[in-house]
């Protein structure tokens, strides 16, 4: 059993998902909402592949299909120094301890269907119980072009507009994306454990 299959057993939609069963709307959200988001520096910043550490779970998944994660999308860690702006618009969704990525797949990129360790979390203790409480969200930075896709399970997303908030169970889902469009693709993703004020919003 390769380790993908190995994380997947987590799931309580695995079966349906290997039996092409229509994913549940219980596990995603689409959207969650729109955001008035003006936030338009995201082809100016200095993207930070070679620094960045990305998931090494992640990377064996792909691995096992000798897939590079390094073609999978361009990546910048998002912090309270380098994207002051930005920083402070992702801790408004009262997240706890919120981590934020920016996400930018090229045309031709693709990330297979993976599932998510969410590494940066490992140092929390009790970090098992911890992963049931975090939520991951994306935001559409830009308004979809054809080609561009997130297949969440066996629900294929596209069409969104630009501010779009995208809510999937990662610890249950597999998912990939991929951008055959003519442009680039950039999506805000921030991940943190949940609170009362969050779980206000996503009702």
């Amino acid at each position: 059993m390769d380790l993908f299959e190995v994380k997947l057993q987590r799931s309580d939609y695995k079966e349906d998902f290997k039996n092409n069963q229509e994913l549940p709307k219980k596990y995603y959200k689409f959207p969650l909402c729109n955001v008035d988001i003006d936030y338009n520096h995201h082809n100016e910043l200095s993207l930070d592949n070679n620094n960045y550490q990305r998931c090494s779970d992640t990377q064996n998944q792909l691995k096992e299909l000798n897939y590079d994660i390094k073609t999978t999308f361009d990546i910048s860690k998002v912090n309270e120094n380098q994207h002051i702006d930005l920083w402070k618009w992702c801790k408004a969704w009262h997240l706890k301890n919120p981590l934020a990525n920016l996400n930018i797949q090229k045309p031709g990129q693709q990330f297979p269907f993976h599932m998510d360790s969410v590494e940066s979390y490992t140092t929390i203790p009790n970090i098992e119980e911890k992963r049931k409480r975090l939520r991951r969200v994306f935001i559409m930075l830009e308004t979809w072009s054809p080609g561009q896709v997130i297949i969440l399970g066996t629900k294929t997303i596209s069409h969104w507009k630009k501010g779009d908030v995208i809510w999937f169970d990662w610890y249950h889902v597999p998912h990939g994306t991929a951008n055959f469009s003519r442009t680039v693709r950039p999506l805000l993703q921030i991940t943190g454990e949940t609170t009362p004020e969050f779980e206000k919003l996503f009702e």
